[in-house]
């Protein structure tokens, strides 16, 4: 008589608390031979993930997110606004895989060849709702699918379920499984009747605005905890433009009235970034209904429906360095030695932490710089951005206390960019003294500025 298999609970339990181990590895845990463990596997059937051939197998159990199954494609939208198939998605007990349509991205092939990850891959973590507007997006989705109402507390099935449901005007080109991908199709077709005119600025910002600070979705999720939203603005018929706007409170307060300066000071930093060859966003100011709106064009959109991949930062350190950076400056060299960066793009990222430096931005964090994200190394610049003098942002209590200027000396590794940083600096501030739509209060301040700066550039430029 044929002997019969063991029970099957074991290897699931197995595969369930320690994730894709080889033949070998679940006999050894099993205490089973290697080909009863591939009867075993046999039948458990398509439940189960191989991954590699022959010896180099491994095995995992592939499992549900909530109610959405298990295996998802993943989509690119062009720049012409059409979508392909990149790839597929597959939740595992111990993390997620990835499998690409067609051929391997660089990038997977020499850090990620099997497509593992042990948690949502980092260019679906990169999308996450996040900021400002992330946390009123959190509200809405929580109180209907049961996640955290704060998105920073979210596990990587809330972040899926949330793509998944609702991903179809991320950052970035990516879209996940066929209900966003047909929200966004519908969004494409219904583009001429939301868009806003350009004329009609003026009057339905300021709506915005207020919709937005009653937590009202307003756009979909964009990093950064400034008071934003998000919208379409057709230039003039038939060409529309994606946008980011920022706004200051209409209630008059010395509090509002910095923020007023610091978007203004932020319009005129990515201006001198432009004439000093530093690609830029376009902004523009808008002063309307008591408020100061600084509207930054969207670089991952092209014609509201086209998209271009992005990737931050802190992602970039996170997936390919084995230790983050301290600070864009050695982040540059970081990813210029193993190559995900080009010299040239290393230089820029050096000249623009110095310049945000001189400006008196403390809030160069990892987020506030990103790269283009597609299958091929190296990686390069998306235009700089969120470049403004927030060492005088107020504090969450409104804090507006005497800040100090106390600009850096040049370090070793940025002796050749910081000269040209600090011409740009100078332009800066010498710009902020002069427009008379900044408070004089903080007029006075860059002026005060702008002697710290010279006396330190006379020094070391």
């Amino acid at each position: 008589m044929a002997r019969s298999l063991p029970d099957l609970r074991p290897l699931t339990l197995v595969l369930q608390t320690q994730g894709a181990l080889s033949g070998r590895a679940l006999a050894q845990a099993l205490g089973l031979s290697e080909s009863t463990v591939t009867r075993l596997v046999r039948r458990l059937g398509t439940v189960v993930e191989r991954i590699g051939s022959a010896r180099s197998s491994r095995y995992a159990l592939r499992r549900a997110v909530r109610n959405f199954g298990e295996r998802w494609p993943v989509y690119r939208v062009n720049a012409d606004g059409r979508a392909r198939a990149w790839g597929n998605l597959r939740a595992l007990h111990g993390g997620f895989r990835f499998e690409p349509q067609d051929a391997a991205p660089a990038w997977l092939r020499s850090e990620y060849p099997d497509g593992l990850f042990s948690g949502l891959p980092f260019f679906l973590q990169e999308i996450r709702p996040q900021g400002y507007v992330g946390r009123a997006i959190a509200l809405e989705f929580a109180a209907r699918y049961g996640a955290p109402n704060d998105p920073r507390d979210w596990n990587d099935d809330d972040v899926l379920s949330y793509l998944l449901v609702e991903g179809d005007d991320l950052p970035g080109d990516l879209i996940v499984g066929d209900r966003a991908m047909e929200r966004a199709h519908r969004a494409a077709e219904n583009l001429p009747s939301t868009a806003i005119a350009n004329d009609d600025r003026s009057r339905l910002y300021p709506e915005r605005a207020t919709a937005a600070q009653r937590g009202q979705l307003v756009g979909s999720s964009a990093g950064g905890e400034q008071p934003k939203f998000l919208t379409n603005v057709e230039r003039q018929p038939g060409e529309f433009q994606s946008v980011l706007v920022k706004f200051s409170a209409a209630e008059p307060s010395p509090v509002s009235q910095r923020w007023a300066d610091l978007l203004l000071c932020e319009h005129l930093a990515a201006e001198t970034m432009r004439a000093h060859a530093i690609f830029t966003p376009r902004t523009e100011i808008i002063d309307a209904g008591g408020r100061r709106f600084l509207e930054v064009e969207r670089f991952d959109r092209l014609n509201a429906i086209g998209r271009r991949g992005v990737i931050s930062l802190g992602t970039l350190e996170d997936a390919f360095l084995a230790q983050p950076s301290f600070d864009w400056s050695a982040a540059a060299v970081m990813l210029q030695q193993e190559d995900w960066i080009s010299s040239h793009e290393a230089r820029s990222l050096r000249w623009i932490w110095c310049f945000g430096n001189l400006i008196a931005n403390t809030d160069m964090h990892r987020a506030n710089a990103s790269f283009w994200f597609g299958d091929t190394r190296p990686f390069t610049l998306t235009p700089f951005y969120d470049m403004l003098p927030m060492l005088y942002a107020p504090g969450s209590q409104g804090d507006l206390s005497e800040r100090i200027f106390f600009p850096r000396p040049p370090a070793s590794t940025v002796t050749d960019v910081w000269p040209g940083a600090a011409a740009a600096a100078r332009l800066f501030w010498t710009r902020v003294v002069a427009d008379t739509r900044i408070s004089n209060e903080f007029r006075t301040t860059a002026q005060a500025n702008l002697g710290v700066l010279l006396r330190l550039t006379d020094r070391f430029a």
